[in-house]
């Protein structure tokens, strides 16, 4: 039996919106893929360890990512438009593309590779509508992911809403074979699906107790839209809610352009968002309004959007979150953006108990970071690892551990060489 490995680096342990712990010299202490201990390596004294592993880096637990779009990720950022001519002229005639198993698969393996590599370690990912592509992304999965293939039965190109689910039992029989840990009912937004399926499936996942996905107030014209759809409803919140849609297992994409209503209704309600700015600035849908979010208490979580977000890393996401927001005048920093790009994210997908920041009994899922040059305190340091380009920033790990392995080398433990702690 394999024996406890103690990881000895700098750490960052995200706590909430306005705290971290910082080790400078800490240690993880990993067994059979948990953690068993985290601290300063001074606390390590006295227990038992198989073996240390000494890193020049910077650990900070796996990145989660709420909401992206696995099959738009071969052409993430490529189309930057106003969002419904986006999906009807493009995105949707894309994914179109995924009733075909051997392109399904090509795609799942190369998105699963490329969001490992960048530090995602758990994600909730929307799919096409077909039923074996989803099954393809879930048997490739690397890491944690929750997957739900979009429901359009109306309002989109005629293959996609052919393929879709069409009525809640279609929908149940998915989330029995794929588990609830692992599939989220997803009605892609109110625009594709009517009245009485989304009634359906918020009967669904309230008895099942699932988890939710979809869109909420992204641009002005889908809110225009949605308005002369539904005339008997409020707002576009109230479309949701009358459908029973709306609740703490719920993930709500965007939620840019809300009224005091609508964020009063979210709050009622325990719904998350799943906050885009990288994908928000691309298709210029605009701000999210974060001073609203947090004056009515409403939970959140960051996300890159995938294809509209340019970048799947959460990195680029955590840069545009600061610039974004600060631009606007509004005070955040960066123990905030790494809290929500982790923990919350983990707590947002009912994970916060297994994931999501260091502490005994969670799976031992970090990313490796480089170290930065010269002095300062842990905030400066963090923030100077946002800096540069998307794709500086998808390359910056320098490895992604999940369950205590390194992800880009698979070792034997029969094999390992890694020494015993040498104390002085």
């Amino acid at each position: 039996m394999a024996q406890p490995l103690l990881i000895r680096a700098s750490l960052l342990n995200p706590v909430d919106a306005d705290h971290w712990v910082f080790y400078r010299d800490g240690g993880v202490l990993v067994h059979e893929g948990r953690i068993l201990g985290v601290g300063s390596m001074s606390e390590f004294r006295q227990q038992p360890v198989g073996a240390m592993l000494e890193l020049d880096s910077l650990l900070v637990p796996g990145f989660v990512d709420v909401h992206i779009h696995w099959v738009q990720h071969h052409v993430r950022g490529r189309f930057q438009r106003d969002l419904m001519d986006w999906l009807r002229n493009h995105i949707w005639p894309e994914e179109m593309g995924f009733d075909n198993e051997l392109f399904a698969r090509r795609h799942a393996q190369n998105f699963f590779y490329d969001t490992v590599r960048a530090g995602t370690t758990l994600g909730m990912a929307y799919s096409s509508p077909h039923a074996r592509a989803l099954e393809i992304a879930a048997s490739e999965a690397i890491g944690d992911w929750v997957l739900g293939n979009a429901i359009m039965e109306k309002a989109a190109p005629e293959p996609l809403c052919r393929a879709s689910p069409d009525n809640a039992d279609q929908v149940a029989s998915l989330l029995k074979k794929l588990g609830r840990e692992h599939y989220a009912v997803t009605p892609r937004f109110a625009l594709n699906c009517s009245a009485g399926l989304m009634r359906e499936l918020g009967d669904l996942a309230r008895r099942e107790n699932a988890l939710v996905q979809t869109h909420l107030s992204e641009s002005v014209n889908e809110v225009r839209e949605i308005r002369e759809a539904f005339p008997e409803a409020q707002d576009y919140t109230d479309v949701y809610d009358r459908a029973g849609l709306l609740g703490p297992r719920s993930v709500l994409g965007h939620c840019i352009h809300l009224s005091t209503r609508e964020h009063q209704t979210l709050a009622r309600r325990g719904a998350w968002i799943a906050h885009c700015p990288s994908s928000n600035e691309a298709l210029d849908s605009g701000r999210m309004d974060l001073q609203a979010v947090r004056r009515h208490g409403i939970r959140y979580a960051l996300a890159s959007d995938v294809g509209a977000g340019p970048s799947h890393s959460m990195l680029h996401v955590m840069q545009r979150f600061l610039a974004q927001h600060r631009d606007a005048g509004v005070d955040v920093n960066a123990r905030e953006a790494l809290y929500h790009a982790t923990l919350a994210g983990a707590e947002c997908l009912g994970r916060g108990d297994r994931a999501g920041s260091f502490a005994p009994g969670k799976r031992a899922d970090f990313v490796e970071l480089p170290l930065p040059d010269g002095g300062g305190g842990p905030d400066r340091w963090f923030e100077s690892l946002l800096a540069g380009e998307a794709r500086d920033l998808e390359e910056r790990p320098l490895r992604t551990w999940i369950e205590g392995r390194p992800m880009e080398t698979e070792f034997d433990d029969e094999d390992d060489d890694w020494p015993s702690p040498d104390w002085d």
